[in-house]
């Protein structure tokens, strides 16, 4: 959070894990929600999906991807998300 807002001019994209030492990845979306709506935020865990939203660490249908993953899949999900973006713009 601190260097998001030392920053000149945004990421297009967050890739946050969901499970951290200080702060977990919902509570950071959040925060980054609260002063960059528009800001992407893709999480990771190691933990799958419905385990994610079953113990309450993300909402259901948030952008996610479940580790290990292949570098192509992490840059599919992150090309999609940036197009979603672009196409909210336009």
């Amino acid at each position: 959070l601190d260097v998001l807002s030392r920053m000149a001019h945004p990421p297009d994209l967050v890739l946050s894990d969901v499970v951290m030492p200080t702060m977990g990845g919902r509570e950071l979306g959040t925060r980054i929600n609260a002063s960059a709506p528009e800001l992407p935020v893709l999480y990771m865990s190691g933990f799958t999906g419905d385990d994610v939203v079953q113990r309450g660490l993300l909402e259901p249908g948030v952008p996610f991807q479940q580790k290990p993953f292949h570098p192509d899949a992490l840059a599919l999900q992150v090309r999609t998300m940036l197009d979603r973006k672009v196409s909210a713009r336009a």
